[in-house]
């Protein structure tokens, strides 16, 4: 059961979820969205293709990779590429918080002006669909947790995969093989993977669920990170 939760602020007054004692961004700032997911995943590249492209991001959080995404989409798109960017989330912040918090970290990109006009309509479960630079996106919300909420997505569908839920020893929910098993069934042959974790068992669990994963170095404060890819074979 989903249940919606407040923000707190850490002591440097980075969004802070005491639920999961840990922060929703990277302390180094909110550019890991950019540089770690949208660039770790190969975003940029695939909207230049004039056709839909499908990001499946684990923990929507304060909406943070979604924004940046959307951004990527006015900067970097084809004119005639769209995104359809699906999330899972099991304890949604209402949306007076996710704006206050938006305002904390500065965000206030096109993306991140999209992301909340649209989530009122994603707290209830559903989709919204929205407008960036003239291109066509669709953000949806399903609220669950782990591989439960990932099961309703469709095989073989991402083009892209984010994986963001807290950090893994705090957040076992998102970061296990059933979780891993779901990625591999919703990727698509080529698909890429980012995450800010470079931590071994994340590393192995995703390398049994069948991706091929390198650790690079990391972003801001982090040492290191991974990236990912399925087969091109599908496996």
């Amino acid at each position: 059961m989903t249940e919606r939760t407040s923000v707190t602020r850490a002591q440097d007054g980075t969004p802070f979820q005491p639920l999961y004692d840990d922060v929703y961004c990277s302390r180094s700032g909110v550019g890991q969205a950019r540089d770690v997911f949208v660039e770790g995943a190969g975003l940029p590249g695939l909207l230049a293709e004039a056709r839909e492209v499908v990001v499946v991001e684990t923990g929507f959080g304060l909406g943070i990779n979604a924004s940046a995404a959307l951004d990527a989409l006015g900067v970097d798109a084809a004119p005639a590429a769209s995104l359809r960017y699906v999330s899972i989330e099991l304890h949604p912040v209402d949306a007076e918080a996710l704006a206050a918090a938006h305002v904390d970290l500065g965000l206030d990109s096109v993306g991140a002006r999209a992301v909340r006009e649209a989530y009122p309509r994603l707290m209830e479960g559903g989709g919204a669909d929205v407008e960036v630079a003239g291109r066509r996106a669709r953000i949806e919300l399903r609220l669950g947790d782990g591989a439960a909420a990932l099961a309703g997505i469709e095989g073989g569908s991402a083009d892209a995969l984010f994986l963001d839920g807290f950090a893994p020893a705090k957040n076992p929910g998102l970061w296990n093989d059933a979780v891993y098993a779901e990625l591999a069934r919703i990727a698509r042959p080529g698909a890429r993977l980012a995450t800010y974790t470079a931590a071994r068992a994340v590393r192995e669990g995703l390398a049994r669920a069948g991706f091929e994963v390198e650790r690079l170095p990391g972003f801001g404060l982090k040492k290191h990170r991974l990236v990912g890819r399925w087969p091109a074979d599908g496996a």
